[in-house]
């Protein structure tokens, strides 16, 4: 009995024990990369036994060693690792672990050849999630991982998302994410817009927070980037001078590929200004350097575990898929014997009767969906013509109207040779008054038939409307075109003009918003996009309710009807904006 107890005892002391040292021993680890010393964090994991970890242990054990090898520049075993990690965080439950994954193997992966759509679907799972969270700092993370995913498809778009990056980071103290993104947009109007100014301006602003916070990384990379701007300008030899500054600078992460990038640009800047023995030995030290990264050979061990990850799910599907069936088969066995003549005839009919239910909905569906859209085009319609009449009727009769009494009410002044000073001010008063009602028909005459007759068209149009509605130090509307130098079909024009009216009176009416911009953008010769962003209160798209005018529901199903899309991102207290794409 004593030697039981004994036993006991010192079994669970040795349980404890283990679990207290897997615990410092994480610790240690932790404390080891944030350090910069990866490779001591890589050597203790490597002895940590892993069949004696729990599953939580298990998750942060391949977590760490995720972010380990990633800033050792090992690609295939990171993703690897990052994989193992997520699938036992989800077992864990433990949402916020598996969305911090989703973003770095998004990150990962868009950086490895032919590897952009898998990153799109874990960016995707992390975007949806920051967009619940409301989280500035999560948001300001997703949408600068957006940005960079889009830089080379879209740079004006990337820029954008850049933007909304830093207007969400500006409520956090992530200094160090600031100047990352001021150095992205620098690298997008370098290296894919080819604006070496605006590329300067960004990273002068970058170059200010690294001073400050002297992160030697951001630095350097810096250093990179504005020696780019440099030669873009034709200016090599100060190129030099910055990349021969960033060489000397001891850089904590991607040693590997940050000297790769350098001596590559060396090479190429040296051979431009004719100092060939220098281009010769950055050259070298480039390929020196390539060839230790191997990215071809860690991009096919990706492409490797990624088949075998995806095997190993498939097969587990599939057992379950076999106990499901052989259920059903069994099932159906039975039922076969019981009845089989019955069963036959039951489901015929039933099929024949959904089949009928099923077309007399579709037909229903169809019906209602083309009275609903002409209804709409009879709504536009007819608000177009009372517009037109009404701008018309101010115009001709009213404002004809009280440019007469004008001129009477001036012959009467002038008939009473002597008024007293009481008449004189009201004489006064009156006549302002007349010009003051005279000047509001022909404002509002003007704006109610603003830019949709005549010769002017939907650009002009829409600026004057913006000049219309803003109110100097309450609300300012800014029109920002792009590529819009050609009329488009008159209705067309109409019809949008009237749509970004009834989307500016909801931001006046409803969102308290100090800024409106209106973005007016004509990517090619049949496609429009439409962007109008404001900094308001924000709403919840599901709550809106339709009342007067076109309303949200009317516009989305007008652009549908015409091929278009019509999307709505909106966020309470950080404003709203709203994306319509149409073909022409």
């Amino acid at each position: 009995m004593i030697h039981t107890t004994i036993r006991f005892f010192s079994t669970l002391y040795f349980f404890f024990f283990s679990i207290i040292c897997f615990c410092q021993n994480f610790a240690e680890i932790e404390k080891n990369i944030s350090s910069y010393q990866y490779h001591k964090a890589e050597k203790k994991l490597k002895k940590i036994d892993q069949k004696k970890l729990t599953l939580e242990e298990n998750a942060n054990y391949n977590y760490l060693f995720g972010l380990t090898l990633s800033k050792l520049n090992r690609a295939d075993e990171t993703y690897n690792h990052f994989l193992l990690a997520k699938n036992k965080y989800e077992k864990l439950g433990d949402i916020d672990k598996v969305q911090e994954i989703n973003l770095l193997l998004a990150h990962l992966l868009n950086s490895q050849d032919n590897k952009q759509n898998d990153a799109r679907k874990f960016m995707k799972e992390y975007y949806d999630y920051a967009l619940k969270t409301n989280d500035n700092h999560i948001l300001a993370k997703a949408y600068k991982q957006l940005a960079t995913m889009n830089v080379y498809q879209d740079p004006k778009k990337s820029i954008e998302l850049f933007k909304k990056a830093l207007k969400f980071n500006q409520f956090t103290n992530d200094t160090k994410l600031t100047t990352q993104i001021y150095n992205n947009i620098g690298t997008v109007f370098n290296e894919i817009i080819r604006m070496p100014d605006s590329a300067l301006f960004y990273l002068n602003k970058a170059n200010i927070i690294n001073t400050q916070l002297k992160i030697s990384d951001e630095i350097c990379y810096n250093y990179i980037n504005k020696a780019s701007s440099y030669s873009y300008l034709g200016d090599n030899k100060t190129a030099v001078e910055l990349l021969n500054k960033a060489s000397k600078i001891k850089i904590n992460d991607f040693k590997l590929k940050t000297n790769r990038i350098i001596y590559y640009n060396l090479a190429r800047c040296y051979d431009s200004i004719n100092d060939y023995e220098n281009a010769y030995k950055s050259s070298q030290l480039y390929q020196q350097y390539s060839d230790s990264l191997n990215e071809e050979l860690q991009s096919i061990a990706i492409n490797d575990i990624q088949t075998k990850y995806e095997v190993k799910s498939l097969k587990n599907k599939l057992q379950i898929n076999y106990i499901l069936l052989f259920i059903g088969l069994g099932l159906l066995i039975v039922s076969i014997l019981i009845g089989m003549l019955t069963y036959k005839n039951l489901s015929k009919k039933k099929k024949i009767i959904e089949q009928e239910k099923l077309l007399e909905t579709q037909k229903l569906e169809t019906t209602l969906k083309e009275q609903e859209l002409h209804e709409i085009d009879v709504m536009l319609e007819s608000q177009e013509k009372e517009r037109q009449r009404i701008a018309n009727e101010l115009h001709d009769n009213l404002g004809s109207m009280l440019a007469t009494l004008k001129l009477n009410f001036e012959n009467l002044k002038r008939h009473d040779s002597s008024p007293t000073d009481t008449e004189t001010k009201l004489f006064e008063k009156t006549d302002d008054l007349i010009e003051e009602a005279y000047q509001k028909v022909r404002n509002i005459s003007h704006l109610k038939n603003l830019g949709v007759i005549g010769s002017e068209g939907l650009l002009i149009a829409v600026k004057k409307m913006a000049e219309k509605m803003s109110v100097i130090e309450k609300l300012q509307i800014n029109v920002i075109p792009h590529g819009l130098n050609e009329r488009l079909e008159n209705t067309l024009e109409v019809m949008l003009f009237r749509m970004i009216q009834e989307l500016c009176t909801n931001i006046i009416k409803h969102s308290e918003a100090t800024e409106v911009n209106i973005y007016l953008t004509q990517h090619s010769d049949n496609e429009l996009n439409i962007i109008i962003e404001d900094n308001g209160k924000g709403f919840d798209p599901k709550t809106v309710v339709a009342t007067s005018g076109i309303g949200l529901k009317s516009i989305e199903k007008k652009v549908e009807q015409i091929n278009g899309t019509f999307t709505i991102d909106s966020i309470i207290s950080k404003g709203t904006t709203i994306i319509i794409d149409l073909p022409i």
